[in-house]
């Protein structure tokens, strides 16, 4: 077994991933020591991914924590192409470990569970998920109690990387207030101006122009036949005059009134 500073980034590394094993696979403490000692057997505590002397000569050999090989690794290979991931990284390692205990080697978490005891469930995540051809269990039970350890060192509490943190619930989008309608402006239709236009639609009795023409013809006979001194006369001939006046100005008003109001319509 490694010593020195291999065992020292083993002991660095291992509580944080004994913390995700038992989060996402609802584990016990032992339990996730187990798989981790047999990664730290295969790895030499992380620190040897690639396999040195691979057992199937002119082959590739094993890589990543549990020495992917053979068909495995060229899986582990697409998996990291897949999702950009860097094949020696923690968070591809630890990913690929995952997809395999909840896919194809997803027997090897209820038999780990059924096993009593740390050396035991060494042996028999070893048998299911790593399938080595050489054992080497009491390395592996080793790198398993040094696992167990570095998870008191750290009071069970590890700092977990940024990547393996749940991302953080966003905070609901602030709703836009609405658009104000665009308000169009007050329009303003320009008319000639009317000496009192409600005078159109009122009765003919109750017109200006009806009494200027009765009180026209009443007067006129007054004034000549009446028989009144001639200052009254005078006087009765005035207003005569002045209504008569009046009269004509309001009829050129309304007249022109009129023609405006056609040359409108016809715009």
């Amino acid at each position: 077994m490694a010593k020195g500073k291999a065992q020292d980034l083993f002991r660095s590394k291992a509580p944080w991933i004994m913390a995700l094993l038992m989060r996402d696979f609802k584990i016990a403490v032992d339990d996730a020591a187990a798989i981790v000692g047999n990664l730290g057997h295969e790895s030499g505590g992380f620190a040897s991914l690639q396999e040195a002397k691979p057992a199937v000569p002119s082959s590739r050999g094993g890589f990543g924590w549990p020495q992917w090989t053979g068909p495995r690794r060229r899986k582990y290979e697409a998996y990291c192409a897949r999702n950009a991931l860097n094949p020696a990284g923690d968070q591809a390692n630890y990913g690929f470990v995952f997809s395999e205990l909840k896919g194809s080697y997803r027997g090897a978490i209820p038999k780990l569970l059924a096993a009593k005891g740390l050396a035991a469930k060494v042996k028999v995540f070893e048998l299911a998920y790593e399938q080595a051809g050489v054992k080497h269990y009491a390395s592996r039970n080793q790198w398993a109690a040094i696992a167990l350890d570095a998870w008191n060192d750290a009071g069970a509490a590890p700092t977990l990387p940024a990547w393996a943190l749940p991302p953080k619930k966003d905070a609901p989008p602030l709703r836009p207030a609405p658009k104000a309608e665009p308000v169009a402006p007050p329009m303003v239709v320009e008319k000639p101006v009317v000496v009192d236009p409600g005078e159109l639609h009122k009765p003919v009795t109750k017109s200006k122009t009806f009494w200027t023409w009765l009180l026209t013809a009443l007067g006129t006979p007054l004034a000549v036949f009446g028989g009144f001194d001639w200052r009254v006369q005078l006087a009765i001939v005035f207003v005569i005059v002045c209504f008569a006046a009046y009269g004509i100005k309001r009829r050129d008003d309304l007249a022109k009134a009129v023609r405006a109001l056609r040359l409108e319509i016809g715009a």
